[in-house]
C-alpha cells in the first residue's frame, strides 16, 4: 500500500515545468526481469542523452554503464540509482519507485503527459524528520486535530484506519489519533488546502489575507489565488503568500497578479451603476519562504523581491532552479531529470537560492500549532 504520508516535500526535487516528457520503452505493467538491467540501462541512456550538462552526462554514463546488472532487490536498486544520480549534483534529478514519497505527487503534476491515475491513499500530512510541517486543510489529519510541530511517534494500519501516536510536547505524553485515509489525487489535496486554508487574520487593527500554496504546478493554483484575491480576500489590507515546502511550478506570469501597472476596469451598466474590477493586487505583500521553497516558487519570490513588490520572510530557498523532465520507465518507476539550466533575469539561482529580507527560524519541533515565520510576516505587514 502506498505510504499515507504523501506530499512530504523532503525528497529534494521540484518542478519548473519547462520540458515535461513521458518516456515508455516497453509496455507499462510488464513484469520486471530477474534483475534490473533494463531500467538501469534506460536511466543511463536518459542521463547520457538529456542531462543538462552534456560533458558531465557522457562521463557519468560511461562510469555507470551496466551498474544495475548484479542488483536483485528493488529497494537496493533504488538506493544505488539515487546514489549515483547524486554525483550529478543538480536539483530536479531523482528516481522514484511506486509508493515512494513524491511518486504520486509527480503523477499528479504530470498527469496529462503520463496518463496515469495519480490517486493514492492519503491522511493529509506533510512531514519532515517525523514532525508535522502541514496538516492539509480539509484533510483527515487536520480534522482529527493534528497540528504543525506535532511528532508522529508511530503509525499502524488497523482495518480501514491509520492509527497515529502523536506527541505534541517534548516532555509530554503521546496520544492516539485515528484517521481514515481517503483516495485522492495529491493535486486535489493541495488545491483543497489552498482554498480551505486561505483566510483573513485580524492583526493590529488590520485585516491580513493568508494564502497557502503547497504547489504552484499548473494553472489551477494561480487561478485559485486570483479568484480568492477578487473574492473572499479582496477586502484585506495586506497579503501573506505561503510558498514554504511542497513543489514549485509557478509560471513567471504569476508575478502579474501583483503588477501595479495593470489597469483596473470599471463596468458601468445602463442605470449608471459602476463596478470596478482590480486587475492586480496593489496592497502590501509578504512571501513566506524556506529550504523547501523550490523552482518556480523561487523564480517568483526573487522577482517580487527585486521589484520591491514583496517582503520575503523565513529562510533561504532551496536553490533548485533548473528545468526538469519526467520519464516513465518500463517498470513503472519514474526518473526526474534536469535537462536545461535556467537564469532569472541573468541571475543563476541553482545551488544559491533566494535570501529572505527578514530571516526567521522555522521553529517547527514541538510548535503546538505555532508558526514563528507567519507571525513575523504579520508583524511586517501590521507593525505593533
Amino acid at each position: 500500500m502506498p505510504t499515507p504520508f504523501q506530499g512530504s516535500g523532503t525528497w529534494g526535487t521540484a518542478y519548473l515545468g519547462l520540458k515535461p516528457q513521458a518516456l515508455c520503452l516497453r509496455p507499462v505493467g510488464a513484469p520486471p526481469g530477474p534483475d534490473f538491467s533494463t531500467p538501469g540501462k534506460e536511466i543511463v541512456e536518459l542521463v547520457r542523452d538529456h542531462f543538462m550538462d552534456a560533458r558531465k552526462a557522457a562521463g557519468w554514463a560511461e562510469r555507470h554503464a551496466g551498474y544495475a546488472g548484479g542488483i536483485r532487490d528493488r529497494a537496493a536498486f533504488r538506493d544505488e540509482t539515487r546514489r549515483i544520480l547524486a554525483e550529478l549534483e543538480t536539483s530536479h534529478t531523482q528516481y522514484y519507485l511506486p509508493g515512494d514519497p513524491g511518486y504520486y505527487d509527480l503523477l499528479a503534476i504530470f498527469e496529462s503527459f503520463l496518463k496515469r491515475d495519480p490517486r493514492t491513499e492519503s491522511i493529509g500530512l506533510a512531514l519532515a524528520d517525523g514532525f508535522v510541517v502541514r496538516a492539509f486543510a480539509g484533510g483527515p489529519s487536520a480534522k482529527a486535530g493534528v497540528r504543525r510541530g506535532d511528532r508522529i511517534v508511530s503509525q499502524t494500519k488497523e482495518g480501514t484506519e491509520v492509527v497515529l501516536e502523536v506527541q505534541s510536547r517534548q516532555d509530554g505524553p503521546s496520544r492516539t489519533v485515528r484517521v481514515t485515509p481517503r483516495l485522492i489525487s495529491p493535486k486535489e489535496e493541495w488545491l483543497e488546502d489552498q482554498r480551505s486554508g486561505s483566510r483573513v487574520i485580524e492583526r493590529g487593527g488590520r485585516r491580513i489575507a493568508y494564502a497557502p500554496l503547497w504547489s504552484c504546478a499548473g494553472s489551477e493554483h494561480q487561478e485559485a489565488l486570483e479568484e480568492a484575491l477578487q473574492g473572499d480576500l479582496a477586502g484585506a489590507d495586506a497579503l501573506v503568500i505561503d510558498f514554504r515546502g511542497g513543489w514549485g511550478g509557478c509560471n513567471p506570469a504569476f508575478v502579474q497578479l501583483f503588477d501595479p501597472a495593470a489597469p483596473d476596469l470599471t463596468r458601468i451598466d445602463r442605470e449608471g451603476r459602476r463596478t470596478t474590477f482590480a486587475a492586480s493586487w496593489r496592497k502590501p505583500v509578504a512571501v513566506l519562504i524556506d529550504g523547501g521553497t523550490r523552482s518556480g516558487k523561487e523564480v517568483v519570490s526573487r522577482a517580487l523581491q527585486r521589484s520591491r513588490r514583496a517582503t520575503l520572510v523565513g529562510g533561504r530557498t532551496a536553490g533548485a532552479v533548473v528545468a526538469g523532465q519526467i520519464n516513465l520507465l518500463s517498470d513503472d518507476s519514474l526518473l526526474f531529470l534536469a535537462v536545461d539550466d535556467v537564469e532569472v533575469d541573468g541571475e543563476r539561482l541553482e545551488g544559491v537560492g533566494v535570501k529572505p529580507d527578514v530571516e526567521v527560524p522555522a521553529g517547527l519541533e514541538w510548535a503546538e500549532g505555532r508558526d514563528p515565520q507567519l507571525e513575523r510576516a504579520l508583524e511586517v505587514l501590521a507593525p505593533p
